[in-house]
C-alpha cells in the first residue's frame, strides 16, 4: 500500500466530494440549519427519513396520499406546518447524533475512497487544526460520510445506496 498522493489527486478530492461532505456539518452543528443540511442530502437518503419520520409521526393514510406526502417533504413543497414539523425533527436528530463534533478541530482525510460508480466515502477527522500527513494506517475518530454524485453535485447519500 502506498501513502504518495500527487498534488494533483488530493485537489481533485477536495474539489469533488469533500466540500459538501464538509458543508453539511457545519450546516447541521455550527448553523443548525435544516434547509442547508437537506440541500446536501442526495434524494434517496431524502425519502429514506421523509419515511422513517411519515411512519412514526402520521396516522395511516392511503398509500397514495402517503407517497404524495413523501415527494412533497423529499421536494420541500409540503404545508407549512408539516414541513416545519418536519425539519425541527430532522435537525434536532441531526444535532443529536453530530452535535458532539468540533468542526473547528476537524479536517478531510485526503486520500479518495471510490466504492462505486458515482459514490465515494469521505473521512472528516477530528485531529486538531494543524495539517497530519500520515506514512502508515493510524487510527482515527472521525465520521464518514457516504457521497453520491447526482446531476453532477456531490450529495450526502443513504448508508444503503446501491449505485
Amino acid at each position: 500500500m502506498t501513502f504518495d498522493q500527487t498534488e494533483a489527486e488530493i485537489q481533485a478530492h477536495l474539489d469533488g466530494p469533500v466540500q459538501p461532505a464538509w458543508e453539511w456539518p457545519l450546516a447541521v452543528v455550527d448553523a443548525r440549519d435544516f434547509e442547508t443540511a437537506w440541500d446536501l442530502t442526495a434524494p434517496e437518503l431524502r425519502r429514506t427519513r421523509v419515511r422513517a419520520w411519515l411512519t412514526g409521526n402520521l396516522p395511516l393514510a392511503p398509500a397514495q396520499d402517503t407517497e404524495q406526502t413523501v415527494e412533497q417533504l423529499v421536494q420541500g413543497t409540503a404545508s407549512g406546518p408539516l414541513r416545519s414539523r418536519f425539519a425541527a425533527a430532522e435537525l434536532s436528530a441531526y444535532v443529536e447524533s453530530f452535535g458532539h463534533l468540533d468542526t473547528s478541530q476537524m479536517g478531510a482525510a485526503s486520500r479518495p475512497r471510490v466504492i462505486g460508480p458515482d459514490a465515494e466515502l469521505v473521512l472528516l477527522a477530528q485531529l486538531g487544526q494543524e495539517t497530519r500527513i500520515f506514512t502508515e494506517p493510524t487510527l482515527v475518530h472521525g465520521v464518514t460520510f457516504l457521497m453520491h454524485l447526482v446531476q453532477g453535485r456531490w450529495l450526502v447519500a443513504d448508508p444503503d445506496y446501491k449505485g
